[in-house]
């Protein structure tokens, strides 16, 4: 690790192929056209050197469905409503943070700071639980249904039953990062947008790293990239039980937005039910800034002379954790996906870490190599597919991850 700083120079002085990087181009043009995506934003960078800057297709293509008569590019600082990439590069960065300030252990139990948490079950989760999606907490309910602000949907979550016991395995939980979310705002006595802007981004110039891009930016639909046509996947969830066994009954609730998402979170939970500003999604963000972060954790947790954290957490938060587990056939950190080939490449290092968003988007940090490789993609705008999901862009991930590795000498 050292002190690299981003700044744009050519592939040869990082030892990368120029030619071979171009690649990267016909692959996602290639993808647009096969209707995976309308459009992308693609950022290589290398020893703090961005190889690669570069958007493709469109940020919006269609408006419910309907083919814009002019769709509107694609540009390289359009901003991305990152999906669950909000857990790694939002939540997870907070964390780390109170960890190095000895404000908070990984040990520590939730009821520490919720008391009303440990109800049903779930007064021994810890932080690491949560983290590492063991502990127990259902992957995902509509909580839309029962909360309209993030009081009430912390309410309903206390009162929730758990669905394994903590540490007994592993089951991927959009509601143990909400948690993480709550925790982070009675620590710190600020809400997660306000925290994460005033002591992370702001200070790094990430400007366009934000919740709720509407409160903070003029004119954001010239600038964000439109996603799904109001929430036809969460709709479907919930209406045919196939994903996830709810509950709730479709007709119970009817406040389903009938207009194409831009500038406004996706995820429902996040979106309707804590107004806009979750642990687990409603971060937007740019490739530029997103490398910054990434540099950031790539230098040992310092940058122009900020330091988050420090390489001990770094390395303590990418590094496996075992769970005992029977469904997972990946590895997880604390909170960070930890070398998956699916999207990281097949020539990633096992070092590798990450995340992946359901509106398409990939950070990608491998330290062994000094390397970074950002995704971002509004797939969500093409609409469901004939099987009534969207295209997976995790194939465009790893083919455009495998042309990095390649370009670099001696892969």
């Amino acid at each position: 690790m050292g002190n690299y700083y981003l700044k744009k120079r050519t592939p040869y002085e990082v030892g990368m192929s120029k030619e071979i990087l171009g690649k990267i181009d016909k692959i996602v043009l290639k993808a647009i056209e096969d209707g995976i995506t309308p459009g992308a934003v693609v950022l290589v960078a290398k020893d703090g050197v961005i190889v690669k800057e570069k958007a493709y297709g469109w940020r919006q293509k269609y408006d419910m469905g309907k083919e814009l008569s002019n769709p509107l590019p694609m540009k390289v600082d359009t901003i991305f409503d990152l999906a669950s990439v909000t857990k790694v590069m939002g939540t997870t960065q907070a964390i780390m943070k109170l960890v190095y300030e000895n404000r908070l252990k990984v040990t520590d139990k939730v009821v520490e700071f919720i008391p009303e948490f440990g109800q049903n079950g779930k007064e021994d989760i810890t932080i690491s639980d949560l983290l590492t999606h063991t502990s127990g907490l259902p992957a995902w309910k509509p909580i839309y249904y029962h909360a309209s602000n993030s009081k009430d949907s912390l309410k309903y979550i206390c009162a929730l039953h758990l669905e394994y016991k903590p540490g007994t395995n592993r089951k991927y939980s959009d509601i143990g990062f909400m948690v993480l979310g709550y925790v982070i705002e009675i620590i710190t006595g600020k809400r997660l947008d306000v925290y994460l802007r005033e002591e992370i981004y702001l200070p790094l110039g990430m400007k366009n790293t934000l919740f709720n891009p509407f409160k903070y930016l003029e004119n954001p639909r010239d600038k964000v990239a439109a996603t799904s046509w109001g929430n036809p996947y969460e709709y479907k969830m919930i209406k045919e039980k196939n994903v996830y066994q709810v509950e709730e009954n479709i007709n119970e609730w009817n406040k389903w937005r009938n207009y194409t998402l831009i500038g406004e979170a996706n995820d429902g939970n996040c979106f309707y039910a804590n107004e806009g500003i979750a642990g687990h999604a409603g971060l937007f963000s740019t490739v530029s800034d997103l490398a910054v972060l990434g540099q950031l954790m790539l230098n040992g947790g310092e940058y122009l002379g900020i330091k988050l954290y420090s390489k001990e957490v770094i390395e303590e938060f990418t590094s496996p954790k075992s769970a005992p587990s029977s469904w997972n056939a990946y590895k997880y950190g604390y909170g960070w996906e930890i070398a998956r080939k699916d999207y990281m490449g097949d020539f990633s290092s096992s070092r590798t870490y990450g995340h992946s968003g359901f509106t398409g988007t990939q950070v990608i940090f491998d330290p062994e190599y000094n390397l970074q490789i950002i995704v971002l993609t509004n797939r969500q705008n093409n609409g469901l597919n004939e099987k009534g999901e969207y295209f997976s862009t995790f194939n465009l991930s790893r083919e455009i991850s495998n042309i990095v590795y390649e370009s670099i000498r001696g892969i």
